[in-house]
């Protein structure tokens, strides 16, 4: 009898280890992973008190490296600063058809493709949720290389660490241009 209560009242102990010291863990988790996406049928939404409208998307292919694109697409954000500063961080990435994941290029040296593909020759720099206010959109240009082939049914994650696991997902169609 005396076996049963011991072994009892570690397994209680364990569990409760377990789930003091897992919470951190699990609560970072929740941050890091979007679950519940949102999807949003025009090219404007809003998340957390941010407004955020898909401008443009745009894609380069090079004749000589025909299986690779580079695709740049414009945004902005718009909203207090208070509802910016809790965003904390603006995390972008594309989905393709497969559930492949891409993360934005944040090299300097490839800053200068942004200049190339923007409808404009201006590149507006990587999401920065310090540059949002109420005032007037903040535009952000976010560079990609991904295959060629995953150009067709791209859709486009925006969230922020404060705002995970929520997101919004936008279905985009990039206009592609081939280089020779």
């Amino acid at each position: 009898m005396r076996q049963i209560f011991w072994l009892g009242t570690t397994l209680v102990f364990f569990t409760a280890t377990l789930g003091l010291t897992a919470w951190p863990d699990l609560k970072d988790l929740a941050h890091q992973r979007e679950w519940r996406v949102a999807r949003v049928s025009t090219a404007e939404g809003e998340l957390a008190g941010i407004r955020v409208e898909v401008r443009d998307a745009r894609a380069a292919v090079v004749e000589s490296k025909p299986d690779r694109a580079l695709l740049l697409v414009r945004l902005d954000l718009q909203g207090p600063p208070e509802a910016a500063a809790s965003w904390v961080d603006c995390r972008i990435s594309l989905r393709g058809a497969d559930g492949a994941v891409w993360l934005p290029l944040h090299s300097h040296s490839t800053r200068g493709a942004a200049k190339i593909l923007a409808p404009d020759g201006k590149d507006n720099g990587t999401c920065n949720t310090r540059s949002v206010s109420g005032d007037a959109p903040a535009t952000f240009d976010q560079l990609y290389r991904l295959p060629s082939s995953a150009l067709d049914d791209l859709t486009l994650h925006v969230s922020g660490y404060g705002t995970r696991p929520s997101a919004l997902a936008f279905d985009i169609k990039p206009t592609v241009r081939t280089f020779k």
